[in-house]
């Protein structure tokens, strides 16, 4: 009864992980990037330069400048 209690909850476990690793790729479709932050990191690539930040805000004001 044990053996067959144990196998069901790793059965549950397996099945919860795949649904959580399901839904991240779910997420990752529906929240695409911004097209600003995407054109702040193709001028970051383009520039080679990253520059640092004192604040999330700050990065954000600066990516929403382009």
């Amino acid at each position: 009864m044990l053996h067959k209690i144990s196998n069901d909850i790793e059965f549950l476990k397996d099945q919860i992980t795949n649904m959580q690793r399901d839904i991240s790729e779910i997420n990752a479709d529906i929240h695409r990037l911004r097209p600003e932050y995407r054109a702040k990191v193709e001028q970051i690539l383009d520039e080679g330069v990253f520059e640092t930040y004192s604040s999330f805000d700050e990065l954000r004001r600066e990516i929403e400048k382009v």
